[in-house]
């Protein structure tokens, strides 16, 4: 079965930025984060709309508590902008 362009274009079909530790991508969307070693989400440049304004996002990637997230773990949402403490991660591009 063929891919649709609305799936392509949801799964980063306009590729992906590979970032390590005090790394970030600004102004570009971002639909999915696939983490390639343990990582830390850095809380200043992380910009997930879906959750920034909920308690859940707070612990993820608030300014009081660090959450690893374990390597091989894919996120999948809208982000803005993307930045790492520690650990290294493929930010795909929404076409």
């Amino acid at each position: 079965m063929a891919t649709n362009n609305i799936e392509k274009q949801s799964f980063g079909q306009a590729g992906a930025t590979f970032l390590s530790a005090a790394d970030e991508v600004v102004n570009r969307e971002i639909c999915a984060i696939l983490f390639l070693e343990d990582s830390v989400l850095h809380a200043t440049y992380t910009v997930w709309h879906e959750l920034n304004e909920t308690s859940a996002a707070r612990k993820l990637i608030g300014n009081t508590s660090t959450v690893t997230i374990p390597n091989g773990v894919t996120i999948v949402g809208q982000f803005t902008s993307v930045g790492l403490d520690s650990g290294a991660a493929l930010c795909y591009h929404a076409a």
